[in-house]
């Protein structure tokens, strides 16, 4: 494949319909989970979900193999105790730069700091330090030529101009007055084009990317980015890349459309678990009017104490007497009567489900408290 020689003449169509539609669709899901209240325990919950999914997802695009069940343990584990095997030494590691990142732009960086090239060379050195990569020097510029997949990258003599150049565009020419969304999609082409560093390029223009969109407010409530939405799609996105550099005559607007679909997507996921945060708490305040309205104060705390237990998962009944789950102990001193008769008041409350000898919380009681939709036009 040809080399692209970067140029900061594009074209780029912020005012097509379908580009307005998303960016509008982004900044109003923004809001919405901006202004959804929830409490500090939630908050928590949901930034160590979206950090977990963007560590999987921009360490596998470069070719980490982690589960999310491996990049949970590595997260919860001190950074000097060995997770994963010697063998996969690199992929932890990587994993703990990457965390690593994500806190640095969320709790750090100053909201107002501007995007600059030292900056580019800090997210760099978070990225790729403590790594033997060839030829790497954590937050150096690259001495020596580099490909990612068939794209050849500019020369290494040119890398210090170029980012010079795409800095000041950036803050001097058309980006300033584009949305911020937009502003990060373009910033992480640019970054990954210009392929500045020996490796880490990748990580680096996604965490660049991320910096953008939380310093411009898309990233509401928890951190996330959309290194979730470019893994699931990677050939998708590696062939968006290259499409805008060889086949559209210097039109970035594909490459835009694709990443802004992305961040509505990943933004409608992550205000679905706010929404279901929010209705499981809903659900819990009002099933304690339910069950002590309708139970003695010592059946009420029980059955209570067991909706409070309850989330989305489905729960088998024989843990509550047996163990195995964290109600264990909970109906250990009464007998199977009780917790049958326990279970069918709360069942016929509406309050759990039960099917094969499980439960579950039925959340989907808390529809009838919604507002009723608008009607619909004949």
């Amino acid at each position: 494949m040809p080399r692209w020689d970067v140029t900061f003449d594009v074209r780029l169509d912020v005012a097509s319909p379908d580009v307005v539609t998303a960016v509008a669709r982004a900044e109003a899901l923004a809001r919405v989970i901006r202004d959804v209240p929830i409490t500090p325990d939630v908050q928590r919950k949901l930034d160590r979900l979206n950090i977990l999914r963007a560590v999987r997802g921009t360490t596998g695009i470069e070719g980490a193999e982690l589960t999310e069940d491996e990049v949970d343990l590595i997260m919860s584990t001190p950074p000097g105790e060995r997770v994963l095997p010697a063998s996969r030494e690199r992929e932890e590691k990587e994993a703990r730069n990457a965390e690593e990142v994500m806190s640095f732009v969320a709790e750090e960086i100053e909201p107002d700091r501007p995007l600059s090239e030292q900056l580019i060379k800090d997210i760099h050195n978070l990225t790729t330090r403590g790594i033997d990569y060839p030829g790497n020097r954590p937050g150096h510029y690259r001495a020596g030529p580099v490909r990612a997949g068939t794209y050849l990258a500019p020369d290494a003599d040119a890398v210090p101009r170029l980012m010079q150049e795409f800095i000041e565009w950036f803050h001097e020419g058309p980006p300033r007055g584009w949305p911020p969304a937009i502003q990060a999609i373009v910033a992480h082409f640019y970054v990954i084009s210009i392929h500045p560093f020996q490796d880490g390029n990748g990580r680096t223009s996604r965490a660049v990317e991320s910096f953008l969109l939380f310093r411009g407010g898309i990233n509401a409530r928890g951190f996330y980015s959309l290194a979730n939405f470019y893994y699931r799609r990677r050939q998708e996105y590696e062939d968006m890349l290259d499409y805008v550099r060889f086949e559209t005559n210097g039109d970035l607007t594909p490459f835009l459309r694709f990443a802004l679909n992305g961040l509505v997507e990943e933004l409608e996921e992550v205000h679905a678990e706010v929404l279901h945060e929010v209705r499981l708490m809903a659900f819990r305040d009002y099933s304690r009017e339910v069950i002590f309205s309708a139970a003695s104060a010592d059946q009420a705390a029980r059955m209570y104490s067991l909706v409070l237990g309850l989330g989305r998962e489905t729960v088998p009944v024989a843990v509550l007497r047996r163990g195995g789950h964290p109600l264990y102990g909970l109906y250990r001193s009464y007998s199977s009567r009780t917790l049958r008769r326990d279970l069918d008041l709360l069942s016929a409350e509406g309050l759990i489900v039960i099917e094969n000898r499980e439960i579950r919380a039925n959340l989907d009681v808390m529809t009838q408290f919604a507002a009723p939709a608008p009607p619909t036009s004949s």
